[in-house]
C-alpha cells in the first residue's frame, strides 16, 4: 500500500508518533509494540512543573528591540529523517540573508523519544526557536507547553504571513483540544489521500479506469474483477487499511456513513454505533476479496509501484517514489463516495514555534519566507512531494507544472479541500483508539469476530479513557 510507502520511506518520524500505544497483532502480543509512545504519560508530570512559568506565547515577552531579525541566530529543531530536505531549505535562506544564521538541531525519529525530548527542553526553557511538529502530536506538544501560540500573529498577517491563507482544516490541527482559539503550529504539507491506479493493468483485463463518481462499491467491483480475471496474479486494490488503523481512511468512511469517531461535545467515541460498524464492514471487506488476506506485516503490504498492483490509495508525497519505480501509465483519481459524500482523508507535519524562545521575531521571519510562494514552499514544491496547505497554493502552485504522471492533479486539489481529517482525542484517550481500532481489526479478520461485537468493545475502552481524561 503506498500510505505505507509513504510513511515507510520519507517520513519515519510519523510511522513511530502513528503507532503511539498501538498493540502489536494478536497472535504477537508479547512483543513491545505498545512502549512506543508510552513516554507520553510522563506529560502530566511536565504539565504541573511548567504550567506555573511565564506564558511567552506569540510575540508576548519579548521586544522587537531585544529579538531583531537582521543579525540573528536561531536553532530549528528538526527530527532526522527531515534534516536534509530542511537543511536546503535553511541554506537557500541563508543565502538570500546572509545576516540571519540557522542552525538545526536533530530531534529523534522516534515517537516517545521525540515527545520526551520537547517536553524536557520546556521545563529547562532550552527550546529550538523553531520546532517540527505533527497532526497527531500538535495537542500533546501544547499542553506540555512546548509550543508557542501563533493566532495573534496569523491574524495581524505579521510580515504577509496570514492564517486566512491556509486552508482551514488543515490548519485546524494545530488548535489544542483545550484552547481551540489558538494555533500552535503551521502546516508544511496538504496531505490529502487519492485512489492510484495502474491504467495498463485496469485495460489488460478489461476494466474501466476510475472516475469522480466512483462508489466503494464499483471500486471493489472492479477490484475483485481483477483479481478473479488474473487468477490473483494481479492485485485489484492494495488494503485500504492495510496492516493497521488507518484513520485516514477510516475516519471520513464513518463520517460518510453518518457516524463518527469522537464528539467532543459529549466527550464519547462513536466507533462501535450501527453507522460505524457499517463503515467498518465495508473497509474489512477488503481483505482476501478485492485485497490480499490481511497481514500485520507493514512491509509485505502490497505496493503500487511495483506494478502488479491496479490501484491503492495515497497522498501526492509518495508521486516521485512511483514515477521513479512503475513503468506503467498511470494516474489519481478522487476517492469513492458514500451516498454522494467525499470520502477523502488526510494529514500534516507542521512547523511551530517553541514556546521559551527568545527570538520569536526572528523565527518567525523564517517561517513568513519558508510559506511564500517565492520562497521556501517553491523549493519545497519542486521536491514533487509538497502540495501547499493553501487555497492559492492548491490552485495555481507550481507544483501543478511536474509532467506527467499523474496527469490529473485536479484530483489532489479536489482532496485537500474535501479533506476529514483525524480528530484528536484529549489524553490516553488517542493511544487508546489506535489501539483498540487494531485490535478490533484483528479480531475481525483473523478471528471471524463480528464487527459489531469487536467494535462494540473496542468503544467502551475509548469510552473509558475518555472518561478518565476529563
Amino acid at each position: 500500500m503506498l500510505l505505507e510507502s509513504f510513511q515507510m520511506a520519507t517520513a519515519p518520524w510519523r510511522v513511530a508518533i502513528n503507532r503511539r500505544t498501538r498493540q502489536m497483532p494478536i497472535h504477537q502480543s508479547a512483543r513491545r509494540g505498545h512502549r512506543l509512545i508510552a513516554a507520553l504519560v510522563l506529560l502530566p508530570a511536565f504539565l504541573a512543573a511548567v504550567a506555573c512559568g511565564p506564558d511567552n506565547s506569540g510575540g508576548g515577552g519579548v521586544s522587537a528591540a531585544d529579538d531583531p531579525v537582521d543579525g540573528s541566530t536561531i536553532s530549528f529543531g528538526m527530527v532526522n529523517g527531515l534534516v536534509p530536505a530542511f537543511q536546503k531549505y535553511v541554506d537557500a535562506y541563508q543565502k538570500q540573508f546572509p545576516d540571519r544564521k540557522v542552525t538545526i538541531q536533530s530531534l529523534p525519529d522516534g515517537g516517545p523519544d521525540f515527545i520526551q525530548q520537547l517536553s524536557t527542553q520546556a521545563l529547562s526553557r532550552k527550546l529550538p526557536d523553531l520546532v517540527f511538529n505533527v497532526d497527531n502530536a500538535a495537542n500533546r506538544l501544547a499542553a506540555a507547553n512546548v509550543t508557542s501560540d501563533l493566532a495573534s500573529w496569523l491574524e495581524e498577517g505579521k510580515a504577509g504571513l496570514k492564517g486566512s491563507n491556509f486552508l482551514p482544516q488543515f490548519l485546524g490541527q494545530y488548535r489544542p483540544l483545550d484552547h481551540p482559539e489558538q494555533i500552535t503550529g503551521l502546516p508544511v504539507s496538504a496531505d490529502a489521500v487519492v485512489l492510484f491506479y495502474n491504467k495498463k493493468l485496469l485495460a489488460q483485463y478489461g476494466e474501466p479506469i476510475p472516475s469522480p463518481s466512483w462508489t466503494w462499491s464499483d471500486l471493489y467491483r472492479v477490484a475483485n474483477n481483477v483479481q478473479t480475471k488474473s487468477g490473483g496474479k494481479t492485485i485489484g486494490l492494495a488494503a485500504p487499511l492495510g496492516a493497521g488503523t488507518h484513520p485516514e481512511i477510516y475516519n471520513p468512511v464513518i463520517q460518510a456513513h453518518g457516524g463518527y469517531v469522537y464528539d467532543p461535545k459529549t466527550n464519547k467515541s462513536g466507533i462501535g454505533q450501527p453507522a460505524a460498524v457499517g463503515a467498518w464492514t465495508e473497509l474489512l471487506n477488503a481483505y482476501g476479496h478485492t485485497s490480499p488476506a490481511y497481514s500485520a506485516n507493514d512491509s509485505a503490504q502490497a505496493k503500487f509501484e511495483n506494478g502488479n498492483v491496479a490501484m491503492a490509495f495515497s497522498v501526492h508525497a509518495t508521486v516521485p517514489t512511483v514515477k521513479s519505480t512503475l513503468k506503467d501509465d498511470w494516474d489519481v483519481q478522487t476517492m469513492p463516495t458514500v451516498d454522494g459524500k467525499p470520502t477523502a482523508g488526510g494529514g500534516s507535519y507542521g512547523l511551530s514555534i517553541g514556546k521559551t524562545s527568545e527570538h520569536k521575531n526572528a523565527a518567525w521571519a523564517f517561517l513568513s519566507w519558508f510559506y511564500d510562494r517565492n520562497g521556501g514552499m517553491k523549493l519545497a514544491q519542486a521536491t514533487g512531494q509538497v502540495v501547499p496547505p493553501t487555497a492559492d497554493g492548491l490552485d495555481s502552485g507550481s507544483w501543478r507544472d511536474a509532467t506527467p504522471p499523474p496527469a490529473n492533479d485536479q484530483a489532489f486539489v479536489s482532496a485537500a479541500k474535501t479533506a476529514v481529517l483525524a480528530v484528536q482525542l484529549p489524553g490516553k484517550a488517542q493511544g487508546e483508539l489506535d489501539a483498540s481500532v487494531l485490535t478490533a481489526i484483528q479480531q475481525v479478520v483473523l478471528q471471524h469476530r463480528s464487527v459489531a461485537d469487536a467494535f462494540g468493545d473496542a468503544e467502551k475502552k475509548v469510552n473509558q479513557a475518555l472518561q478518565a481524561a476529563k
